[in-house]
């Protein structure tokens, strides 16, 4: 399917220029992200090398664009393309709400004291944030090159850091670790919900390169 939107958009002046924007919006998010984990976990005073606020109104504000704009197509033509338009607008709502994750972890590095350690989970804690940085950079290209097989790697790869995180949570909660203050712990916790989030909507917006439209957010 994913291959007969490509030459959809191409034919389509609007539906081309929505499509291009939701690449943007994933870049956008890619540079949140990354600028967000460092804050939190680099700075001792969560300073951000950018305005997270503002990119995050700018994603906002492509959001609104591409639904202007695939609403605006599919008045002009009714009966042409609806279900792609449809694909489109669901793709985005991920795509905003991996803007809205990257926030709570920027709230996280202004309220946590200092950069975050992992003490026990340190480990842990980084190879998910690098698998995370890592499937945007799949997730942008997938999208770009309407790649089903990386797609699909993205897919399967979300299982992992789902175990990961999980497991984290399920240590925190069940097991003492003198070393580690209520403040790490409490933190540790947040942070990894939030990446296994994040990763939840690269896999969604994934899903929709791989399925038909009812399929998207599940399962091949």
């Amino acid at each position: 399917m994913f291959k007969t939107l490509k030459e959809i958009f191409r034919k389509e002046d609007l539906l081309q220029q929505a499509y291009d924007a939701s690449i943007e919006m994933l870049k956008v998010d890619k540079e949140m992200f990354d600028a967000a984990y460092r804050s939190l976990r680099n700075s001792d005073k969560g300073e951000m090398t950018i305005d997270i606020y503002a990119k995050d109104a700018q994603i906002n504000e492509y959001q609104r664009d591409i639904r202007r704009k695939v609403v605006a197509h599919l008045v002009a033509s009714p009966a042409k393309d609806l279900v792609f338009g449809l694909i489109l607008v669901s793709i985005v709502i991920d795509i905003e709400r991996i803007g809205d994750y990257i926030k709570n972890i920027v709230e996280l590095a202004e309220e946590h004291p200092r950069k975050l350690f992992g003490v026990g989970f340190e480990e842990r804690v980084a190879d998910v944030e690098k698998d995370v940085s890592r499937r945007f950079e799949i997730l942008v290209e997938a999208f770009e090159n309407f790649d089903v097989e990386a797609a699909r790697k993205l897919m399967r790869g979300h299982r992992a850091i789902t175990q990961n995180c999980d497991g984290m949570l399920k240590s925190l909660l069940h097991v003492e670790i003198p070393e580690m203050t209520c403040s790490d712990s409490v933190a540790i916790a947040l942070y990894t919900r939030y990446l296994k989030r994040v990763s939840s909507h690269i896999t969604n917006i994934a899903s929709s390169i791989v399925n038909p439209f009812d399929r998207i957010g599940f399962s091949e």
